[in-house]
């Protein structure tokens, strides 16, 4: 194959946004769309003319039983995420799911276990793995010139609460959970992801700021070999931001508004301002399906994600530490 046929599983807002990125890839063809709502779908095709001529389905069910696809995209409620997932890899099709991969770690498992019986590619759009930074900070840890990781300390801080006041966001029965476990397991997985670290065990402090669901965040997090990590997720305060410093034992790795400097024992600076390497999850989804990459974010990334997203809920209700 040349093209990749992909359909589309809910096209509302950040769909819409995501797909301006899918369609830079010159061999990805959106060639179906299923959404409940008749006007997201017109919407979407208004803002992206290049999808005019995708198909219409109000059932994702009905459009992956119509043929004529070789991937899915889903970009819905968290809790629809298993179900579809799961239906794509039935049918024979490659996989791309928005975060969290799923709300519970049994769906977790269950997901992989239809990928590797599929033989098909499943992938979660974690971005920062194609980000050049975090993929230095991997590579450094990875080989050993960092040393050791010792101590994380991670703080996402967004107006989170008022941006998602009124939408399933913060119904959790659709969401699985708040801040956290939304734009918070794009942190989660990073620090897992670049450090290569399993955790232990976790206690945890959360605060609903008068919500159904988790809005503030205080985690402290131990590894497996003794690193330790604090984690902050903010969901009720103005601005957003993100702040990543990743302490090891021969160097130390700091991100701040989005840029990396590091420091070793020897006071040695470094600032990196043209990385190369990067790309996109859109890209390298395409690429790993027609064979041509590896995939940056596998599911066992989700799974990853998701395990530790439950055991901070359970720490933070329970009071005590709790294992991962």
């Amino acid at each position: 194959m040349d093209t990749l046929r992909i359909g589309l599983i809910g096209v509302g807002g950040f769909a819409r946004y995501r797909l301006g990125n899918l369609l830079q890839v010159p061999e990805a063809q959106v060639v179906a769309m299923a959404d409940a709502s008749p006007d997201q779908i017109r919407q979407t095709k208004e803002k992206h003319a290049a999808t005019a001529a995708a198909k219409e389905y109000s059932d994702y069910r009905e459009m992956i039983a119509a043929g004529g696809l070789d991937a899915i995209m889903i970009q819905t409620p968290h809790d629809q995420h298993a179900h579809q997932m799961l239906a794509g890899f039935e049918a024979g099709l490659h996989v791309c799911t928005e975060k969290p991969m799923v709300t519970s770690v049994d769906d977790a498992e269950r997901v992989i276990a239809a990928r590797d019986k599929s033989g098909k590619v499943g992938m979660v759009s974690y971005q920062r793995h194609l980000q050049p930074e975090f993929r230095y900070i991997r590579e450094q840890i990875a080989s050993g010139v960092a040393g050791k990781v010792t101590y994380i300390q991670a703080l996402m801080v967004q107006d989170w609460k008022k941006f998602t006041s009124g939408t399933w966001r913060q119904d959790f029965a659709q969401s699985g959970g708040g801040m956290l476990n939304d734009s918070g397991s794009h942190v989660i997985d990073v620090l897992l992801w670049s450090t290569g670290l399993q955790p232990e065990s976790v206690v945890a402090l959360i605060d609903n700021r008068g919500t159904a669901v988790d809005i503030d965040s205080a985690v402290a997090i131990r590894f497996q070999g003794g690193a330790i990590a604090n984690l902050a997720i903010v969901g009720d305060t103005p601005g957003w931001d993100e702040d990543f410093t990743i302490c090891c034992e021969k160097k130390a790795f700091y991100m701040r508004k989005n840029k990396l400097s590091t420091m070793d024992r020897d006071g040695n600076n470094f600032v990196a301002e043209q990385l190369g390497g990067g790309s996109t999850p859109d890209r390298n989804f395409v690429d790993a399906c027609l064979g041509r990459a590896e995939v940056e974010s596998p599911l066992e990334c989700g799974l990853a994600a998701v395990k530790l997203t439950q055991a901070i809920y359970k720490a933070a209700e329970s009071g005590v530490a709790t294992k991962v």
